[in-house]
């Protein structure tokens, strides 16, 4: 099978919402090995009809079963949604010189990783975590401003947010190589972005010199891309036509950058919420 086939040349970087996952694509896609897009929600759109299928098969009613295992084996039913797949993939693939990897940058394919490995079983996952108290404080921020539609506007449901997506990332991580699975810290990689990204071509298995790794994280400190400088992540399809080929941040979704900004942003009452919500989660990933 060819790397297309097996999602060899696939990237994967997920984490909750506003944990850096942006930040990171940015400072990757500087590699000249790397291609990366706007978030495509791939397997929002895909995942749904594995889950379904599993949840069907291993959950039959009293008749034996509904849905479509009533009409097709699993192995034809698996073949008709890689095919679905394969179409879905062919932008994102096309033209991808031997060598080269494609970055996805989803945030909730986090809850999607077991459908991911069913259909890319070669897919290698980048994992970024970020303390639920800085992530609940930029989650609120964005629910008054440019995310309101979909941010929680409360700490407790932001601590959720943030447990739902490390605790799925912690369910799946255990399927994988070490080859196929890292993770990075955010509060390490606004620190010392160099050798985390040193360390991430290495997992990749691309070259790239202190200079190149130096220039990348120059291109993209937070004040440039503040600005709408840094690494241009490009944009296709029915929303270029819309509003551009080229993905602009609205304003506001670049804060301060910093880590441990929580102790500024976050009323005494929303540090209590997280900690109530996220305290045993957040101790068992290293954050006191």
């Amino acid at each position: 099978m060819g790397d297309a086939m097996t999602g060899a040349n696939l990237v994967f970087l997920v984490g909750s919402p506003r944990s850096g996952t942006t930040f990171l694509q940015r400072l990757l896609a500087a590699h000249p090995r790397i291609r990366t897009g706007q978030e495509s929600n791939l397997f929002q759109y895909v995942g749904p009809m594995l889950q379904r299928w599993r949840a069907e098969a291993e959950f039959p009613d009293a008749r034996g079963g509904v849905g479509l295992g009533c009409y097709f084996l699993e192995e034809r039913f698996t073949a008709l949604v890689r095919e679905f797949l394969d179409k879905l993939l062919a932008p994102m693939l096309a033209g991808l010189e031997p060598g080269m990897l494609f970055l996805e940058k989803t945030p909730h394919h986090a809850l999607f990783i077991p459908e991911i490995l069913t259909m890319l079983p070669a897919a290698r996952f980048i994992h970024i975590l970020r303390d639920p108290r800085d992530v609940a404080a930029s989650m609120l921020a964005a629910s008054r401003s440019w995310g309101k539609a979909w941010a929680p506007g409360t700490a407790g449901r932001a601590a959720r947010t943030w447990c739902q997506y490390v605790q799925a990332v912690l369910d799946a991580k255990d399927r994988m190589p070490p080859e196929q699975f890292t993770e990075v810290r955010y509060e390490e990689l606004v620190e010392a972005a160099a050798p985390i990204l040193r360390d991430l071509a290495a997992f990749l298995k691309l070259p790239w010199d202190d200079e190149a790794i130096a220039q990348a994280v120059r291109a993209n400190s937070v004040e440039a891309t503040r600005h709408g400088e840094g690494t241009v992540i490009p944009k296709g399809g029915e929303f270029a036509r819309k509003s551009g080929g080229v993905v602009r941040e609205p304003e506001g979704f670049v804060r301060s950058g910093s880590a441990g900004g929580w102790r500024r942003d976050l009323r005494w009452l929303d540090q209590w919420r997280v900690r109530r919500v996220a305290g045993e989660l957040m101790q068992r990933v290293g954050y006191r």
